[in-house]
């Protein structure tokens, strides 16, 4: 135990000493944020459609004033569709609309071709949707004018609906379910997992096969064993990840709370809201998104949700750890890895593509399934968490993951112990399995 301790130091302060490790910690909970605002900002100030000329040349004559928005700026055009063409290539503008003649008179028609769109370049679906849109309204327009049926009654007949969602509990109370929310949170923590396996695996691979490819190994191994060596690589490795995790939590919470000690606490949005109800007092947007936070926030566990995922972080992370460190003990290099890191990361790859069904139906037998087998419940059993799962299914769930990293461990220990000291062998898998069966 000693000697897994030793190794164990050795791997964590020589990682969490390091410059690039503090800047990861501090810059990433701030790097992602100011990622996503900033693609959102360059997408909305990349010049705009304001800025893109387009030539309408409208043979049917309905379109006249239709093509008024802001979005780009129209210019009508006449001719034939051969010179308004000409005129488009000439002058350089981004599109050409050409709408043909059309027959109206049929009021039972449905459906129109024969539109047209012309451009150097391939447009976007955003533009030409917008152009659909554009003609479509205005089509509709003409015919409903047309039958002479008042347009205030076609809008009296659409409706609008919410439904709640809500569950019902042995007691008999009912708590109420946000869908998107649940999705959205089982999505990021199992996605986080997915990220942390392949991130925290690829390091302990690449101790393994640098000290391997050195020659220190020889040294270390003989004065510790090689599952010593190992579990001390798997445990400092992961100590790093979790307390990287840590210190992310730490800085996401500070920096919430100072949000909502500038923009308002929950408390205050709620009393804001009961105010609202005795005084007519109306709030502030800020003060009502803090309380649809607060609000929403309520309709999830988020203390279970949290206890699982530390859970599942650190299951999913010794149970794929130990096999990155058997795969980095059997070859020499990071090009011979390849082969066998495939087979590990299918489980992985086959529990993200399955993500978009089980969120669907947190409850079908895809999902329940897939959440019970060790190597794909972490990230199933996150997606599942937001939407309530049985308590046995997630008993159930723990131990057999539990159960699936002690056994990875073992049969990554059994490779390892014969693979760390192998030096210029081809490696396949039938010489892992004789590995695994030899007596050392």
């Amino acid at each position: 135990m000693r000697q897994i301790f030793l190794v164990f130091k050795r791997e964590y302060l020589t990682r969490v000493k390091k410059k690039s490790f503090l800047l990861a910690t501090i810059l990433t909970p701030l790097l992602f944020p100011a990622l996503i605002f900033g693609i959102i900002y360059l997408a909305n100030t990349d010049g705009g459609n304001e800025d893109k000329d387009i030539f309408v040349l409208d043979e049917s004559g309905y379109f006249a004033d239709a093509f008024n928005d802001s979005d780009y700026n129209y210019s009508h055009v006449t001719g034939t569709l051969d010179e308004a063409k000409a005129k488009f290539q000439e002058e350089g503008v981004y599109g050409l609309i050409h709408i043909p003649v059309l027959d109206l008179e049929d009021a039972t028609k449905t459906r129109y071709d024969n539109f047209s769109f012309f451009s150097e370049t391939n447009p976007g679906n955003s533009v030409m949707n917008d152009f659909e849109r554009v003609i479509r309204v205005k089509l509709e327009s003409i015919k409903l004018d047309r039958s002479g049926i008042d347009p205030n009654v076609i809008n009296s007949l659409k409706v609008s609906i919410d439904l709640d969602s809500f569950n019902l509990g042995e007691t008999g109370e009912a708590k109420e379910n946000n869908t998107g929310l649940s999705s959205a949170i089982g999505y990021i923590f199992g996605f986080l997992i997915y990220m942390f396996i392949f991130i925290y695996g690829s390091q302990i691979m690449q101790s393994v096969l640098d000290e391997k490819t050195s020659r220190i190994v020889e040294v270390i191994v003989s004065s510790v064993r090689p599952f010593q060596l190992m579990m001390g690589k798997v445990l400092g490795v992961g100590a790093v990840g979790f307390t990287q995790l840590l210190i992310w939590i730490v800085l996401m919470f500070t920096l919430t709370s100072v949000g909502i000690a500038v923009f308002g606490g929950p408390a205050a949005g709620m009393e804001m809201m009961a105010d609202q109800m005795s005084q007519e007092i109306e709030l502030t947007e800020t003060q009502e998104t803090v309380a649809n936070i607060e609000n929403l926030l309520g309709t999830v566990p988020v203390v279970k949700i949290l206890v699982s995922f530390l859970f599942y972080f650190l299951g999913a992370y010794f149970l794929y750890g130990a096999l990155y460190a058997a795969v980095g003990s059997s070859v020499d290099s990071m090009q011979d890895a390849q082969q066998f890191m495939f087979p590990i990361m299918i489980p992985i790859i086959a529990a993200i593509i399955s993500l978009g069904f089980v969120l669907d139906d947190p409850h079908s037998s895809l999902a329940v399934t897939l959440s019970m087998i060790p190597f794909t419940s972490p990230i199933i059993m996150m997606a599942r968490l937001p939407f309530g799962v049985p308590t046995w299914q997630l008993l159930l769930s723990m131990v057999l993951l539990v159960g699936g990293f002690m056994g990875t461990i073992w049969v990554a220990g059994r490779i390892y112990r014969v693979g760390i000291l192998m030096y210029g062998a081809k490696v396949n898998w039938k010489t892992i399995a004789k590995w695994f069966t030899m007596k050392v």
